[in-house]
């Protein structure tokens, strides 16, 4: 895999949604959008533990994440599509990706939302298009 330049990094990093597609247990597509972290390696998302896209990734483990920025200027339109392995993580792992996740996004904290199913997302592969 080409490593990720540092304006594709910047654009996952600055990123206030993504949006995650998995595969449910009986084969079906399941997209949603969620909240991500990217660290420069990893990119960060918490799901809801008993969800469909949770189901998704404990029966394969295979995320597919799409970053897009909209214009009603077509020739400045931007994406990043990652195809990524999954892994729940836990203990000073989670608590660590959850001080960023708090930092990124302090409506966490309004809301009182505690951690589910933190994953960190390692990245397989990926392409873009309108960054030049």
């Amino acid at each position: 895999m080409n490593p990720l330049p540092d304006n594709i990094k910047d654009f996952l990093r600055d990123a206030p949604v993504c949006r995650i597609a998995t595969v449910r247990p009986n084969g079906t597509p399941h997209a949603i959008p969620v909240c991500p972290v990217f660290d420069g390696a990893y990119l960060y998302i918490d799901l809801d533990g008993e969800g469909v896209s949770a189901a998704g990734v404990k029966s394969n483990g295979q995320v597919t994440v799409l970053f897009d920025e909209y214009s009603d200027d077509w020739s400045k339109l931007r994406a990043v599509i990652l195809h990524t392995k999954a892994e729940q993580i836990e203990g000073e792992w989670q608590e660590v990706t959850w001080a960023m996740i708090r930092e990124k996004f302090p409506q966490y904290s309004q809301v009182e939302w505690e951690p589910r199913m933190t994953l960190a997302l390692t990245i397989n592969g990926w392409s873009q298009w309108g960054f030049g």
